[in-house]
This record gives C-alpha cells, structure tokens and sequence, in this order.
C-alpha cells in the first residue's frame, strides 16, 4: 500500500511545531526564572513543566515525516538534481540562522568561554557525540540545546540516500528496525552505566524514523492519534512519578519517557492529520505563528531568557525587598508563570524580525533549486 501524495506544507503541522516549542521553552523557562524556587522534583507544576523536555522529540518526529515526504515525492527525476536540490534546499534553510547565532554566541556575545574543539564540534554539527562521549558538557546552555540541530544534521546526512535507493515498502521495514532499534541501546547502555545516551543520534533515530515510517504509509485514523496522545502524556506523567524525576536526563525518562515521548509525537502528527474537529486548535494564530518562527526562537531563547533573568537578579540584589514583596503578594507560581509569558512572547518578537529580516531573502533563493516532485 503507498501512501497518497502529501502537500509541500500542511497548516495544522505548524500548530504541532508550536506547541512543540511551547514545551520547550516552558521547560527551560522553568530552570532559568530567578528566585522563584519551584523545584522540579517536589511542585506539581514544576513537575509537569519539566516534561517540556518531550517537545524535541515532537520536532523529531515532525522532521522525520515531512523530510522523508519530500524525499519520496523527488524520487524519479534526475539522481543528481534529487541530492543537489535537497541539500541546498536544507542549506538556505538552516545554515545562515544557525552560523550567525553560533558566531554571536563564540565570538561576540559575553557568553562562557569555548575551547577550540568545542568551536570546531559546533561548526560540523558533532556536539551531540562530543557531550556523550566525553563528558565535556558546556557551561553555556544557548549552545548546549544545538545537540538535537547535529542529531537532525547526522539524519539528514545519510537518510536521502536510503529513500533514493529502497522501494516504499523497504524504507517501512527500515524505519520499524531503526525503531526498535534505537530503544534497545537506549536501554543497552544505560544499563552499562552510560549516562548520557540521550545525545546520539542512534538513541533518538526512533523519533525520526516513525515520523518517516508515517510518512509513507497511510494515515492512521484519528482514535489512533487520540489513544496516543494519551499514551504519551500518561507514560510522561506516569515515569515521572514512578522514577522520581521528570529531568530528561534521568534513567527513568531516558528509558520509558522517551518511549512516552515518541507516542506523543505520533499522537499530535496523527491528530493534526486525521482529526477535523482539533483542525481550528491546530491552526489557531499563535500557535501556528509560534510554530513558523520556530527555528529562531529555538536557537535564540536562551539568549532572551538570560537577559530577562539577569534583570530580576540584578533586582533582587540591588533591592532584595522588591522581589521579595512580589513573591509574598503573587506567590513563586504566578511569577514563574509572568516570566515565562514575557519570555515566550519576546523570543516571538525577535525570531519575527529575524524571518523578515534576514532569514527570508536566504528562502528566496531555494527557487533555484526546486523540488522536483513525481
């Protein structure tokens, strides 16, 4: 059975890019926001708000499929113009964001130091192999979070490859080995007292490959994404709970979240597909506008929350009783939850200056380099 032809863009997978990095900065928020004290192993808000760490396997599985959509539907053209086409296409996507932020962060910006191999690690996309493999984990979280950029960088590398040469029904069977795949050393090494399993690529290409799996196969129907939506959420809630720690990188969530995760990417992809009655929530404005801008705001919201939290110490140590005041008459929640809404709606405004300011004319210029499709 093939899969029936997808468009270029579907407008409800904007509003799962969305929520995708609304989990994402609600997470980091959490950890950044200074003086509030929610601790992430005992507040129930905390506790949830920790699990924001899952909206990166959410873009995982997003990327596997809409990748591997595109890859299928230029298969039968030129062999030459399917990897030239595609790769400049991901090209003029990806690196003038990516290489301006990263040159702001080394070289510009007072940010903690960077060794040399670390800069190089950045500039060939392996700092993901260099913090599990090493241990040498960076000071600075606004590079840190560029580990899943080199996990999808290593995905991109090989994966037109494998759809150029397998047949539909092959590159299924692979995408369910890949699956399986990735749990079992997941499970492998973290057994063996690997405690950073989570930043390679082959312990996260689950995500990717079922989201590419989707792709070529019929959609499922809509109760299933509903029962996996579930699944995803309750097995986030439930390792939480049974392991003591919503931390992604704790065991528990390295083994069963991440499991809990994937089912929840699938969820959220099957539902913006299959289910029209959740099309007016998943083309809602903000979300979708959350979910176009959602690159730069990626790459940049560490940037914009230190900022803000540098501010609120500078408060509390230049007038400790200012702060102090706000949290007795507000409470710790309400502050986080301020905070995090500042936050989320500057990272708006500045990747909306970026998209027209810089990162569209790049776009304009992958009309030169078509997509060719069947």
């Amino acid at each position: 059975m093939t899969a029936s032809p997808q468009p270029e863009r579907i407008a409800s997978l904007d509003g799962v890019r969305g929520l995708a990095i609304l989990f994402v900065l609600v997470f980091h928020c959490l950890f950044i926001a200074p003086g509030f004290d929610l601790d992430p192993l005992t507040h129930p808000y905390a506790c949830v708000a920790a699990l924001g760490w899952a909206g990166v396997d959410v873009f995982f599985v997003l990327s596997g499929f809409l990748i591997t959509g595109i890859l299928v539907r230029s298969k039968g053209g030129p062999i030459g113009a399917y990897f030239r086409n595609f790769y400049m296409r991901r090209s003029l996507r990806i690196f003038p964001l990516y290489f301006l932020v990263m040159w702001l962060l080394l070289f510009v910006l007072d940010r903690p130091g960077a060794i040399g191999e670390e800069k190089l690690s950045y500039l060939l996309y392996y700092q993901n192999i260099r913090y599990a493999c090493f241990g040498e984990l960076v000071t600075d979280p606004a590079r840190l979070i560029t580990w899943s950029l080199a996990i999808e960088e290593q995905f991109y590398l090989v994966w037109p490859a494998i759809v150029w040469w397998l047949s539909e029904r092959a590159l299924r069977r692979v995408c369910a080995a890949m699956i399986v795949a990735a749990i079992v050393l997941r499970f492998v090494l973290l057994s063996q007292g690997f405690e950073d399993a989570h930043f390679l690529t082959p312990c996260r290409m689950d995500a990717l490959a079922v989201g590419a799996w989707l792709a070529v196969s019929p959609p499922p129907r809509a109760w299933l994404g509903t029962a996996a939506t579930s699944l995803g959420l309750g097995g986030l809630l439930a390792t939480a709970y049974f392991s003591g720690s919503s931390l992604p990188d704790s065991p528990g969530q390295q083994q069963w979240g991440l499991i809990a995760a994937l089912a929840l990417g699938v969820g959220l992809l099957t539902l913006a597909r299959s289910a029209p009655r959740l099309t007016p929530l998943f083309t809602w404005w903000p979300l979708r506008s959350l979910g176009k801008y959602s690159y730069c705001i990626y790459l940049t919201h560490y940037l914009v929350f230190d900022y803000y939290a540098w501010h609120v110490r500078y408060l509390k140590v230049s007038d400790p009783e200012i702060l102090r005041g706000w949290i007795q008459d507000y409470g710790p929640l309400s502050m986080v939850l301020a905070f995090t809404t500042l936050c989320v709606a500057t990272t708006w405004v500045l990747a909306f200056i970026s998209w027209h300011a810089f990162e569209r004319w790049f776009l304009y210029l992958k009309r030169y380099f078509p997509s060719v499709s069947r």
